[in-house]
């Protein structure tokens, strides 16, 4: 088992790195595939295999405080690597998540450890959104036609962070003729994205926030993939994987928090006594969120370790709290700073963007209230 206590001080060592580097960072639109090789030798890859294998994995209630430290700390250096990095613990989960299944156990077994021997050296990824889905995963209108040992999948994706990075991306469809969603996945990394072999670039990602995830869209037309052999692998896996998903996107979005709170303490260290009422105000309430945004973290993490029953819900409701507030908080902050906030020679006003685009992250902010109204 490898000792997850190293891979974060590692990790730490990494962040340090890049945080030396943050305006030219800030700048960037795509990934650098340099700060990915320094992550893959702190061991950050093994949180994809199980620990009774030599990886982190010992499933939620023992990962999800880990997993999330992790990605935070990267955070600390880069927000868009360290959003792109945390696709790798979320994806694989749906595989580590379900051990056994009934429709098709050997064959589920053997798939799952492929899965498991890809993750210590290859990078996993996501292209499952698609346009007018509103985020849910499950109302995929792409079509898979199967085609010997495999599938052929045709339909549009888009938000695809780390595209052209990760090795492996899972994805969803419906097989020809059947109404129900299932998981596939499939390797684009090096596929030509001009549609010549069925993967075509339809939107380059240009966000303002999270600017350099490469989360493109894409046409896919008769692409291979292949499918998970169960059916029962999306039911069973949800809860697990929104466990592990919501905490790991809420640690990148405190890990922001954590580099905002950072510079702005030190653009007002010794000026407390020489702020007006509003300031003082604003900069209180500031704090004030972002404590309230740390219970909620610690709650949700409480709750998963547990093993409660909701504690799926209680990991959606945690990072959407925790969306919400940061982006309130460092608003808030923003004020109290003053016009240093919105230099693109200062760090805070692209941090800012950063908070507001995880705030879209799976689930967007729509589906994540329809799932707290059930």
């Amino acid at each position: 088992m490898t000792e997850s206590r190293q891979v974060i001080r590692d990790l730490e060592s990494v962040a340090a790195g890049f945080a030396e580097d943050v305006i030219s960072r800030q700048k960037r639109t795509q990934l650098d595939p340099d700060d990915f090789e320094q992550l893959k030798g702190t061991g950050f890859l093994l949180t994809g295999v199980p620990a009774d294998q030599g990886g982190l994995w010992q499933g939620p209630a023992r990962s999800a405080r880990m997993y999330s430290e992790m990605v935070r700390t990267i955070a600390h250096g880069d927000p868009s690597v360290a959003l792109v990095a945390s696709m790798h613990p979320a994806v694989t989960a749906f595989f580590l998540g379900v051990e056994s299944v009934d429709d098709e156990p050997d064959a589920w077994r053997a798939q799952r450890q492929w899965v498991i021997e890809s993750a210590r050296d290859y990078w996993w990824g996501t292209v499952t959104s698609e346009p007018g889905s509103g985020g849910d995963i499950l109302k995929t209108r792409s079509i898979a036609t199967p085609e010997k040992d495999h599938f052929l999948i045709t339909g549009d994706k888009h938000f695809g962070s780390g595209s052209g990075h990760a090795d492996f991306m899972i994805t969803t469809a419906k097989v020809e003729g059947s109404e129900l969603p299932e998981l596939f996945f499939l390797q684009n990394k090096d596929e030509p994205w001009d549609g010549s072999t069925g993967c075509k670039l339809t939107v380059e990602w240009d966000g303002i926030g999270m600017s350099s995830t490469q989360s493109h869209a894409f046409r896919f037309e008769n692409f291979p993939a292949n499918k998970t052999v169960s059916r029962e692998v999306l039911s069973k896996v949800a809860p697990i994987s929104s466990q592990i998903s919501n905490m790991l996107f809420t640690g990148v979005v405190l890990g922001v928090a954590d580099n905002a709170m950072g510079f702005a303490r030190g653009k007002l260290e010794g000026k407390e006594q020489g702020m007006r009422a509003f300031e003082k105000t604003e900069w209180v309430r500031c704090q004030n969120e972002l404590w309230l945004a740390e219970q909620s973290y610690e709650g949700a993490l409480r709750a998963i370790e547990a093993g409660e029953e909701a504690a799926h819900i209680t990991a959606v409701r945690c990072k959407i709290t925790c969306a919400e507030l940061i982006e309130t908080a460092l608003s808030r902050m923003s004020k109290v700073v003053g016009g240093a906030s919105f230099s693109k020679a200062m760090p805070l006003a692209q941090w800012t963007q950063d908070v507001k685009a995880l705030g879209f992250l799976r689930p967007p902010l729509p589906l994540a209230y329809d799932q707290l109204m059930i």
